[in-house]
């Protein structure tokens, strides 16, 4: 009987273990200039805009890819602003990348053991849209659908827990 029941259990942890590393769909890599270890979620699609959100050790930065013509230029200047369901609440966050007319736009946040406060905020609430602003004040707004916003939180969320454990 205590063996069925020690069967059962470390059968039932072994697939609650599986159960977490499929939600975690996260691609192990070396990153190319460090050589150190990278984790990233690869392209995503959001309304149009492709998004990649990439940790190494030292740092998490979400690049996304804006494919909007008449609003892609972005600089120094340019603002994502985040809106969280309920509409009470956002965050904006400047481009952290160069300037481009790619619609390159790039949010990088410290990483290591502790999680930054924008990382978290997108990791445990749904973002309902995001505004991109490029430096010529043109907008380009992106309305998640509800399982974007589902698949942005738990990649945001992977990553948060993942990154910790990479080395600096």
């Amino acid at each position: 009987m205590k063996i069925t029941r020690i069967c059962f259990l470390s059968l039932l942890l072994l697939f609650a273990g599986n159960g977490f590393s499929q939600e975690c769909k996260l691609q192990k890599t070396t990153d190319d200039f460090s050589g150190m270890p990278k984790l990233s979620s690869g392209f995503i699609d959001l309304q149009g805009t492709d998004l990649s959100i990439d940790a190494t050790g030292k740092e998490i930065d979400y690049f996304f890819v804006i494919h909007n013509p008449n609003a892609n230029c972005i600089g120094e200047e340019s603002e994502a602003t985040f809106l969280f369901e309920g509409g009470k609440s956002k965050i904006e966050v400047r481009n952290t990348g160069g300037d481009n007319c790619n619609g390159y736009f790039h949010i990088t946040m410290k990483g290591g053991q502790y999680t930054p406060a924008t990382l978290q905020k997108l990791a445990t609430k749904k973002v309902v849209s995001i505004i991109f602003t490029d430096k010529y004040e043109k907008k380009t707004v992106l309305a998640l659908t509800p399982q974007q916003q589902e698949l942005l939180m738990k990649t945001s969320d992977c990553i948060a827990k993942e990154a910790k454990n990479l080395p600096r």
